[in-house]
């Protein structure tokens, strides 16, 4: 049998490189932004962080679009579906090397803001209005948005990959026109999930700043994230059923 460390490494790697083409594909961009404002005659301390921020966006969502897409590729894949190995822990071992490659994505965007930010700190603090007086203790509450974060990636991608192995296992019992059908449905569920999701996020954000800066109670949100695990237990346990009864492999 397969290690599940050596498995770790062998889908983290392709999953490392996409992140790592994100990552340059944004300091490229902030380098050309850069230049440009420079030309104008706008450039100044502060630059290099107020474009970091307006660029960072986008390559998160491209790149956790693409973790997801890497994700369920594994799940068909010979490639990886005929390594020896039992399949929950190829499940859990594909789920999290997706989640490490997206904390390492995190951490680089991390230094990169505290970077740019100690460039253009002499600039950005004239700039701030007075700061409210902020709970002494603010650990929990940065503890808990990481860990909101983190669950967040993971029900979405338990989620994605419950829609894709259900579809995946009635496709083989279906003709090939029904399966066109099927999979605009299909469509149309991931899309509205999509939404809610996102809606869920901007709320949650809004949410725990708030907590952040009022000294709110935690309560209610760890019995959120409770709720959230619940949720992607049982989504795995259902992914890691249909993995070894339904799924059938395609050729990569």
């Amino acid at each position: 049998m397969t290690k599940m460390s050596a498995l770790f490494k062998t889908m983290g790697w392709t999953k490392f490189r996409q992140m790592n083409q994100m990552i340059l594909l944004e300091l490229i961009a902030v380098a050309v932004t850069g230049i440009w404002t420079a030309i104008k005659g706008n450039f100044n301390l502060a630059t290099l962080f107020y474009l970091t921020a307006s660029w960072s966006m986008l390559p998160y969502v491209v790149g956790f679009i693409l973790l997801a897409v890497s994700t369920e590729k594994a799940y068909t894949a010979d490639t990886f579906r005929l390594i020896p190995i039992e399949e929950t822990r190829f499940y859990l071992m594909n789920l999290l090397s997706s989640l490490a490659t997206l904390v390492y994505f995190m951490v680089v965007q991390a230094v990169l803001y505290g970077l740019t930010f100690w460039l253009g700190w002499s600039r950005i603090s004239g700039m701030l209005p007075p700061m409210a007086t902020v709970g002494s203790n603010v650990v929990e509450p940065i503890i808990v948005m990481l860990l909101v974060s983190l669950m967040t990636a993971l029900l979405i991608w338990s989620t994605i990959s419950f829609v894709h192995l259900v579809t995946s296992a009635t496709s083989n019992f279906l003709p090939k026109f029904r399966q066109r059908a099927l999979n605009v449905v299909v469509y149309v569920i991931v899309i509205f999930i999509t939404i809610r999701v996102a809606g869920f996020i901007v709320h949650g954000v809004a949410w725990f700043a708030r907590i952040t800066f009022n000294g709110t109670d935690l309560g209610q949100s760890w019995l959120a994230l409770a709720a959230m695990a619940v949720v992607i237990l049982v989504e795995g346990a259902l992914n890691v059923f249909l993995l070894k009864r339904w799924v059938e492999t395609a050729a990569n």
